[in-house]
């Protein structure tokens, strides 16, 4: 019998495959770069932590299978104690991911952290610095157990204020186990702040994407597979836990790669804080209207003291809402991540020179750099 004619496409179908195709170039190129982040306790600690918490001493008997894991064969003093995605960032190994799942009930770091690519491959990791305020950590491998030359592949950063309404994002994560995540969604709201001091959801970007929680921690991609932000859990004020309507949050880019350059740099476990929000020029024009940004008596660069929190080393110092930012010590100040960065290259407890502009006139000050207070979380 003649050869069946093979099956063609329907008419119009030649976009969809063409993004399929791109689609599969960008799962297969990053991720090698993905990772599954694990965290441990040490056993007597977790036994008193779930004493303390009411929990049963002994565990009930169960029926089935006796899994006996080689994780726990090679950590026997340690106990799990969660699981996140990460993703590396740079030639020497640094790595993205969340805070919370590194963390114990309390809040304090956990006694082992290990990574794991998507072949198989682990090694235990450090801590290289975290960011409490926005649940971000680096990571690096320490003790590489298996891989005898490791070599990494960095995730390149992108641009997020290129993206605009309806760009077509992807999120990839690798959950613990033969799990993987991958699912692509539009771009609902751009971040219209780049403060996260105040209100935390308006630094963040918002997808159409339901992603699972062993996802955390892992890359927010444009097609071209470059990171464009760092798949987050939040709370809204007033909402709840917003992925449980479908919506992905991300940090930006444009914050992200910021902190992660300054977190590498001064290996800093604290989250940094002076007291006030404030707001670039760009962002006075669209929420204030551009016409009394206009008006406003303003120096020739800096940002706006947009509110100044109370009790808090800005307020003692004599820092107001609507004084201009102008220098931090020497470094002039044109955005609010160039503030950012300068905030944790000095560190909690460091005094700076910080230099204003108010009514004409340039303030001079010195202020301490104190640790965010529990009762100055960002709404």
């Amino acid at each position: 019998p003649p050869a069946a004619e093979p099956p063609t496409a329907p008419a119009g179908a030649g976009a969809a495959l063409a993004l399929q195709r791109d689609l599969i170039t960008v799962a297969k190129r990053v991720f090698p770069s993905v990772l599954t982040v694990r965290s441990f306790v040490r056993k007597d600690l977790a036994a008193a932590d779930a004493t303390s918490s009411g929990a049963a001493a002994e565990p009930e008997p169960q029926s089935g299978w006796v899994l006996a894991p080689s994780v726990e064969r090679e950590y026997p003093d340690f106990a799990p104690l969660s699981s996140c995605s990460g993703f590396f960032v740079s030639d020497d190994g640094d790595v993205l991911t969340a805070l919370q799942p590194l963390q114990t009930r309390d809040g304090r770091l956990a006694d082992l952290f290990e990574i794991e690519s998507t072949d198989g491959q682990r090694a235990i990791a450090e801590v290289v610095g975290i960011e409490p305020t926005l649940n971000l950590a680096v990571l690096r491998g320490a003790v590489f157990t298996t891989w005898e030359q490791p070599t990494f592949q960095p995730l390149a950063f992108g641009d997020s204020d290129a993206l605009e309404l309806g760009s077509l994002l992807i999120g990839a994560g690798d959950p613990l186990g033969p799990e993987r995540f991958f699912a692509s969604g539009m771009l609902v709201a751009k971040p219209s702040r780049d403060c996260y001091q105040e209100l935390m959801s308006a630094t963040y970007m918002q997808a159409t994407m339901f992603v699972p929680d062993g996802a955390i921690g892992g890359p927010m991609l444009d097609l071209d597979g470059r990171v464009v932000g760092i798949l987050s859990r939040i709370e809204i004020e007033g909402v709840g836990n917003a992925v449980s309507q479908g919506s992905a949050w991300a940090l930006p880019s444009k914050i992200l790669q910021g902190l992660y350059e300054s977190i590498r740099e001064a290996g800093t476990t604290q989250s940094p804080w002076l007291g006030f929000s404030v707001m670039s020029r760009a962002e006075i024009a669209t929420v204030r209207g551009f016409q009394t940004f206009q008006r406003m008596q303003k120096p020739p660069h800096g940002i706006l003291i947009e509110n100044v929190f109370e009790p808090s080393p800005a307020a003692a110092a004599g820092v107001g809402p609507d004084d201009w930012l102008t220098h931090f010590g020497d470094v002039e100040i044109h955005m609010p991540v160039q503030f950012q960065r300068q905030l944790y290259l000095a560190g909690v407890g460091r005094g700076v020179r910080l230099r204003f502009f108010r009514a004409g006139e340039t303030i001079e000050k010195t202020i301490v750099i104190d640790k965010r207070p529990p009762d100055a979380t960002p709404r």
